[in-house]
């Protein structure tokens, strides 16, 4: 039964994926408000916010949380009163008195502190430096000037505008308080090393003090609470809105940064193999998968030494890194997954009682996760299925075909909801092709996408009448491979009866020809004139589109082309041109070589390569070109007209005829002539540019 323990919550915090953290990112005010957050510097109302001017009080807050006092904001307690206008019940209070006692803040001598006044900049960096272990005797000249100076010359000011005088705000606090973090104390080394950070080479490294504050796992149900409220919460490694939980949740939290990790990934079926031993296993294997036990409590419950082992059906509460938090066995084991079959593959068994065949099926479920599961010999599992996937304690695994399910509509901008249903906080997204391809994709790649009826294969809604597992019918583009074609090699085996060809005229002149060269010349254009042909604009983007737009146009335009120069009959052409080819193709920066039954209209630079998941080419698409005229962060212009580049664009520099591997961040629209070419073969949400091929103005 689901029980809601937490608030909702404003999650802006960096990802777990992300708390490596940029020295460039110092003067970009989100990273420093990231950070802020994620120390417990600041709270939802502050970040809601940022242009607010920041109080003394406040500023205490923000101090001790960039200190190693951080831990001990708890101990101060709330008896007596500070000054006269904090008491010691104020929110502020145990901040104050950490600040005071340190002597980065001070109060003023008619016994007030007045926590409601603005911060100026003079003052912030004089606290500032004061954390550091400067001494104000010790600094250059007189205040203000002798700390605005040293604040300047350590860096501290990087990215702030405010002029001594200025009042502070949040996120100019946050700002100041991040460029502390890389700078030198007045002991030398990075300060940011002082409260456990790794700061190497520029980068702040949070990870190494948010692992050693990192309490859990937990499984929700079993007693344990969490004992604060947090202001970051993270659901399966993705900022969510909620902290709710729900039994057999697995869960970690850091007091320290007051964020919770939620985990509700599970694995089940029957057990396979532990390992190393039955009696003291640390591994086990199930549904094909082999999952590292993650204690000593949990490795018992399926040791021998208590029963249990190989051939128990169980489910794997799974935590951070996949690692099993908890095992549930019994009635409360039962689980349902949906996914699509990947292979189905019956092989010879030999046991005490006989030989016999076992047919086990892959599947690619919802949560990223492939399963394979024994079923029944005589049955059939296409590659592409839909199927789900059923363990219970008593009949173990069962796997069956499902009919589709879809649902349609528009999914919102934040990517919580598709049209008039809400999507549940830990959905899963999987997208798929007929041929077994399967991914699983994070709501936010759909959003502001309009999804049909054809695009969705399958949904499943939970108690709240949310959409938690969602299959897509290839709507991004994504699961196909992209890369740029470099040469294309005809496979028919008859090329001597069209290799020499001898014509008469009506005078009776003959004369001789070789074709083949002419026929792949004429068919597949080289990259060279591919290339300057949409540099230049000979080639038009509508000129491309029908010319590659089906193989019957593209292979006519040859056909007449050809007969007219060899005077060769149409079935000798059409044997070179109608079998198979060998595409020779860089995708991901590496060389490759695809073989192909039939051709595809496909000619130069960029292509896209669908295949199933046994890996052999199930289709072949030309990509669209355009020319770039300007390249941003994530997107590309085209003229007037913005296209966004997909999360993995492939960069090459074409060079006499090769193509070399690269990164965007070596080639520009000033000194080279940037082609993009992006999908546009019907995907949904699809049209990004998955290659760019550039080629220096020299």
């Amino acid at each position: 039964m689901k029980k809601r323990i937490l608030a909702l919550l404003l999650a802006v915090c960096i990802a777990a994926s992300m708390l490596v953290l940029p020295a460039s990112a110092a003067a970009t005010n989100n990273t420093a408000v990231q950070m802020a957050i994620t120390l417990g510097a600041m709270d939802t109302d502050q970040t809601g916010a940022l242009n607010a001017v920041v109080t003394r009080g406040a500023f205490a807050r923000m101090l001790t949380s960039f200190s190693t006092f951080r831990e001990s904001v708890g101990a101060q307690g709330t008896v007596g009163t500070l000054y006269t206008d904090v008491p010691g019940t104020s929110p502020w209070a145990p901040y104050i008195r950490i600040a005071v006692q340190q002597g980065w803040l001070n109060g003023y001598t008619d016994g007030s502190y007045r926590p409601d006044n603005a911060v100026t900049l003079e003052e912030a960096c004089t606290a500032v430096l004061k954390l550091m272990g400067y001494k104000m005797t010790e600094l250059n000249g007189a205040f203000p000037n002798a700390q605005l100076n040293k604040a300047s010359e350590i860096g501290l000011r990087t990215g702030l505008d405010r002029k001594q005088g200025e009042a502070m705000n949040y996120e100019d606090a946050a700002v100041l308080l991040y460029n502390a973090l890389t700078a030198n104390t007045a002991s030398g080394g990075a300060y940011g090393t002082t409260l456990g950070f790794t700061v190497s080479n520029g980068q702040v490294d949070a990870s190494t003090v948010l692992l050693s504050s990192l309490q859990g796992p937990f499984i929700y149900g079993e007693g344990a609470q969490v004992p604060f409220t947090p202001v970051a919460v993270y659901r399966n490694d993705k900022v969510s809105p909620s902290g709710e939980l729900n039994q057999y949740d697995v869960y970690y939290y850091s007091e320290s940064l007051r964020t919770i990790w939620v985990y509700t990934r599970r694995a089940a079926g029957r057990i396979t193999a532990v390992s190393p031993s039955a009696s003291a296993p640390t591994s086990v294997t199930v549904a094909g998968s082999t999952y590292t036990l993650g204690s000593t409590a949990v490795a018992s419950q399926v040791s021998s030494l208590n029963g249990g082992g190989v051939g128990q059906v169980v489910t794997l509460l799974l935590g951070m890194n996949n690692e099993v938090a908890g095992i549930v066995t019994g009635e409360e084991a039962d689980s349902v997954f949906y996914g699509v079959v990947q292979s189905a593959s019956r092989n010879l068994i030999e046991e005490d009682n006989g030989a016999d065949v076992l047919q086990k099926v892959s599947v690619m479920c919802t949560d990223g996760i492939v399963r394979s599961v024994n079923v029944d010999k005589s049955l059939n599992f296409p590659t592409g299925w839909l199927v789900e996937i059923s363990v219970d304690g008593a009949n173990g695994e069962n796997v069956k075909k499902i009919s589709s399910r879809s649902v349609s509509g528009t999914v919102n901008a934040d990517a919580t909801a598709l049209g008039d249903a809400a999507l549940a906080d830990d959905v899963e997204i999987m997208d798929t092709t007929s041929g077994g391809a399967a991914g699983a994709i994070r709501p936010s790649r759909l959003s502001g996408v309009t999804l049909s009826g054809s695009d969705v294969r399958y949904y499943t809604t939970n108690e709240n009448g949310q959409i938690d597992r969602l299959i897509l019918n290839d709507v991004t583009g994504d699961l196909w491979n992209y890369g740029v074609l470099d040469d294309v090699k005809n496979l028919a085996a008859n090329y001597s009866s069209i290799k020499t060809l001898v014509t008469t005229d009506s005078s009776g002149n003959t004369t001789t020809k070789t074709t083949v060269d002419e026929v792949k010349n004429l068919l597949v254009p080289t990259t060279s004139e591919i290339l300057w042909g949409v540099i230049s604009g000979d080639i038009l983007s509508t000129a491309w589109n029908r010319l590659t737009g089906n193989t019957a146009g593209l292979l006519g335009i040859g056909f007449r082309q050809i007969g007219a120069i060899t005077g060769a009959p149409l079935s000798n052409i059409f044997n070179f041109i109608g079998g198979g080819a060998n595409y020779i193709c860089y995708i991901n920066g590496q060389q490759a070589s695809l073989t192909t039954s039939i051709k595809y209209p496909v000619l130069a630079g960029g292509i896209a390569v669908s295949q199933e998941a046994s890996g052999s080419v199930k289709s072949m698409m030309q990509l669209m070109p355009m020319k770039i005229d300007q390249v941003g962060a994530a997107s590309v212009l085209s003229g007037d007209k913005r296209y966004e580049m997909a999360d993995d664009t492939q960069v090459y520099l074409w060079y006499k005829g090769q193509y070399y591997a690269t990164k965007l961040a070596y080639v520009n629209s000033d000194d080279y002539y940037l082609t993009g070419w992006y999908d546009n073969f019907g995907c949904t949400a699809g049209k990004k540019v998955r290659v760019i091929i550039a080629v220096k103005k020299d």
